[in-house]
């Protein structure tokens, strides 16, 4: 993939949108890209976390995959949207597992990275985390209207 097209795709995710050309190309010295094919396994529930993703080509689908259970999707992502981004917010094991659906590109983002080029560069940092914690209200506000609609569902 090109430089340009790479560029144009971190400016168009709701992360990176703030930043300057000048912080984009930072942020793009450290992605690395990452092609996939269907059915491939980005990261798996409970994994420890080390980078975040962006969809450049191709669609993700992000499930809870239990042990002895069948798997339940949560969600399926396309080009533009990022996902194992809580990485950036605390060391830990995935909420979830990541699969392609369609053979694709993305764009990996090292947590350790990311986190390096923040303190260096507390204006990206800043940008990225406010970003960061509307995204994350959205989703929990998304979440709690599918528990609302699943207890509904069974008091109903």
């Amino acid at each position: 993939m090109h430089l340009t097209e790479s560029k144009q795709i971190l400016r168009s995710t709701y992360l990176f949108k703030d930043l300057n050309d000048i912080h984009l190309d930072l942020v793009l010295m450290i992605c690395e890209e990452m092609n996939v094919v269907a059915g491939q396994e980005i990261f798996h529930l409970d994994e420890e976390g080390d980078a975040l993703y962006i969809i450049a080509r191709g669609d993700v689908e992000i499930l809870l995959d239990p042990p002895d259970k069948p798997p339940l999707r949560l969600s399926v992502l396309g080009p533009g949207q990022i996902f194992g981004e809580t990485v950036l917010l605390e060391e830990g094991h995935r909420s979830a597992s990541a699969r392609c659906l369609h053979d694709g590109t993305l764009l990996r983002i090292p947590g350790k990275r990311l986190a390096r080029l923040a303190e260096d560069y507390p204006e990206i940092g800043f940008r990225i985390m406010r970003r960061m914690a509307a995204e994350l209200m959205n989703k929990l506000r998304e979440a709690n209207q599918n528990i609302r609609r699943l207890v509904e569902g069974r008091n109903g």
